[in-house]
């Protein structure tokens, strides 16, 4: 399609020239009156291209062309469109229409280009907000999608202990989220983080009740992010219970022992 094309509408009364283009496959379509409006490229067939047209007569050098005769145009009855525009002319010009003063004046010109600009304008308006809205509702499933693979990843991961202890043994809580998890898929780090102290709050309130009883938390030594968190909860939820590093030759840095008070 070219600007100057002369096109008509596959789903309405109608059609027009082509007289611009705007992104996201809109074409704008002049019709007879001068109003331009914004139609998918799906919805218009072109009729009549502009490089087509009626091939020029050359006149004969020695005989001058026959003078043409002025057909006579019957007049065509309004169709549905014509009707359709002539009302939203009405509606625009009583819309716009302001009494005259000294300040403040519209003129003709003014008000038949109301409905034009106005109406362009709005149906732009539309479009614009139906893709932002698509675009929000596509982004919301994908957060869905991904909320529910946490839950489910959260509900069926439990945590693995390597055996269980006797009494004066220390209880040993490995909370490498390689041994917590079966698999982190669908979990960012500050996710898997909460997951660990999820881990230390219920092995501490499950063991409340074992007085003397030692566990260690193996966070491992890394940046110390992970021993922090876990000492700042174990010193704000459990602040009766003391905690020092674990043993250095079995653990080095990497683990914190408590103690049930």
């Amino acid at each position: 399609m070219n600007i100057g094309d002369k096109v008509r509408f596959l789903n309405d009364i109608g059609g027009g020239t082509i007289s611009g283009f705007q992104k996201g496959g809109i074409v704008l379509v002049k019709d007879e009156d001068g109003f331009e409006m914004p139609v998918l490229t799906s919805e218009v067939v072109v009729i009549t291209p502009q490089s087509e047209g009626p091939s020029p007569v050359k006149a004969s050098p020695q005989t001058p062309p026959p003078p043409k005769k002025p057909r006579k145009e019957k007049p065509e009855e309004p169709t549905e469109e014509d009707i359709r525009i002539a009302e939203l002319k009405e509606y625009y010009k009583q819309k716009t229409s302001v009494a005259p003063t000294a300040q403040h004046s519209v003129t003709a010109t003014q008000v038949t280009a109301a409905p034009k600009t106005e109406t362009v304008a709005l149906e732009d308006r539309v479009l614009q907000l139906e893709m932002t809205i698509r675009k929000l509702q596509m982004r919301i499933e994908r957060l869905e999608d991904a909320r529910a693979l946490r839950e489910k990843i959260k509900a069926t991961s439990t945590p693995r202990h390597t055996h269980t202890p006797r009494a004066d043994e220390p209880l040993e809580i490995d909370l490498h989220a390689t041994e917590l998890l079966d698999t982190t898929a669908g979990m960012g780090p500050r996710e898997i983080k909460d997951y660990q102290l999820q881990t230390v709050r219920r092995t501490m309130t499950e063991h409340q009740r074992d007085k003397g009883r030692k566990i260690v938390f193996i966070h491992g030594n890394g940046d110390g992010v992970l021993r922090k968190a876990v000492t700042d909860l174990l010193r704000r939820e459990f602040p009766r219970c003391p905690y020092q590093d674990a043993s250095f030759q079995q653990y080095g840095f990497g683990a914190t022992m408590v103690t049930i008070r």
